[in-house]
């Protein structure tokens, strides 16, 4: 049975949300509801039906919020969990720091430990992940000095592949509505990359689909790091921005939609709520002491449906 952690949640926050670009919406304020708090480094933000399941890498935990209360689910030493995808009544969980990607139950169960792919590689620093409709999951890893970041493609049979090589910190990633193209967040040269995807989850056609830096210029911020990145019904890429205050939205043509700071100074993983009107956020601040300060923020959609 999960253990409850003695973290309160829903305490409202008045902060003043400022979306900027060129849309109907710039300019309006929001209030932001803290819906966790007392964590360390969030991450991994998804949903199971109507349920919040994250992580935190700090405690490698896997938690969910459970009527108004943050629950343990999972915890392995060592694991650095990083990523969540859910696939059907299951959770894979990347975990960053001992290279591993577990199954489990939502309840926390492990079924399978994934160490390497077909052909042996082993997973340098596994970061994020992201299901298609045929019951594949490809996911990222950061890669470190000497290994460059890659995707790896896990069929619907649980064979894993390297499907992409050679990215700047490979980061989080969403498969496109359609199933034609998957979404790559290179971190490290702060943009997100786009391939076609082809049969049996295998990747092609490397190209730049959105360069933050350009795309996001303004006098408040120097840097715009992406980390997290999630898909609305409607096409729109939702993507975290570990530095740069917040998150922001873009099209299918990889254009500004807008852009909503946050406080807190790092946003690292976005889950989108069913019914897509609420926005569920990790948040984190660096702490004097080098440790870290997360909490769960619920905010409106700037772009309901």
């Amino acid at each position: 049975m999960p253990m409850a952690i003695g973290f309160r949640c829903l305490r409202m926050v008045t902060a003043s949300v400022m979306l900027w670009a060129a849309t109907a919406h710039a300019g309006l304020a929001a209030a932001v509801d803290v819906v966790a708090t007392g964590l360390h480094f969030p991450e991994g933000a998804i949903f199971v039906g109507n349920t919040l399941y994250f992580v935190d890498y700090t405690t490698s935990n896997v938690l969910r919020i459970v009527d108004g209360k943050v629950e343990q689910v999972w915890h392995q030493d060592g694991c650095g969990a990083n990523g969540l995808v859910a696939l059907r009544d299951e959770l894979l969980v990347a975990c960053y720091d001992s290279g591993i990607i577990f199954r489990l139950t939502v309840a926390g169960q492990v079924r399978e430990t994934i160490r390497h792919d077909e052909a042996g590689g082993v997973f340098v620093s596994p970061n994020d992940l992201a299901d298609d409709t045929a019951g594949g999951v490809y996911f990222t890893t950061s890669g470190n000095e000497s290994v460059a970041g890659k995707v790896y493609y896990r069929d619907p049979h649980g064979r894993v592949k390297q499907v992409a090589d050679g990215i700047d910190y490979a980061n989080g990633l969403a498969v496109s509505n359609d199933q034609k193209r998957l979404y790559v967040v290179e971190s490290r040269k702060h943009r997100l990359l786009k391939f076609a995807i082809g049969a049996d989850g295998a990747l092609s056609g490397e190209a730049e689909f959105a360069n933050l830096t350009a795309i996001l210029a303004d006098s408040e911020h120097e840097v715009f790091t992406p980390d997290g990145l999630r898909i609305d019904s409607q096409g729109r890429l939702f993507v975290e921005l570990y530095e740069g205050g917040g998150f922001a939205v873009l099209n299918e043509d990889g254009k500004l939609v807008t852009k909503v700071g946050l406080p807190a100074a790092h946003h690292a993983s976005l889950a989108i709520a069913p019914g897509e009107k609420f926005l569920y956020l990790t948040a984190t601040d660096d702490m004097p002491d080098g440790s870290y300060r997360g909490e769960i923020l619920k905010v409106d959609n700037p772009l309901p449906e």
